[in-house]
């Protein structure tokens, strides 16, 4: 793949063109880490502050108010966990609980455990449990991503 940089401070606002021939794996990567860049708001006490979602390691549901994880702040969000995977998860993002959604592009490292669940170790710190109803769905999406496929589940 070819890529040029242009700078041109005529511009209204810096721009990202893709052109290709075909959606190959290379292409869907590139496509999905772009996707990244987008941004939610996010509320803490008073202040509202623009997330990236490549900054989100998992989403949680706590009294009916959802909540995006950074490394070390948490922020509540206007959204709840359906609508955020109907829109975001070709960005990475997967149901592992009923009330969790996690980023795979921010697990440091999966460990099975007794009775078909699973750990996942974030890169903050923060271990969190695979329920073993979410397992198939989760494999399918770490695969995909590991194949460079932007698939949404």
């Amino acid at each position: 793949m070819r890529v040029n940089y242009y700078k041109d401070s005529a511009l209204p606002e810096n721009r990202v063109d893709v052109y290709y021939r075909e959606q190959d794996a290379e292409i869907m990567g590139l496509m999905a880490f772009l996707e990244t860049g987008q941004a939610i708001v996010g509320r803490k006490e008073q202040a509202v502050r623009r997330i990236f979602l490549r900054d989100i390691y998992y989403l949680e549901i706590v009294d009916r108010h959802c909540f995006a994880y950074l490394d070390n702040e948490v922020y509540q969000i206007e959204y709840n966990l359906r609508l955020f995977l109907e829109k975001y998860s070709p960005c990475g993002f997967v149901q592992i609980g009923k009330s969790l959604v996690v980023n795979l592009h921010r697990i440091d490292w999966i460990k099975p455990d007794i009775n078909m669940r699973m750990h996942l170790m974030m890169e903050n710190g923060e271990e969190l449990v695979l329920n073993r109803a979410y397992k198939k769905m989760f494999m399918e999406c770490l695969k995909n991503a590991g194949e460079g496929k932007n698939e949404t589940h």
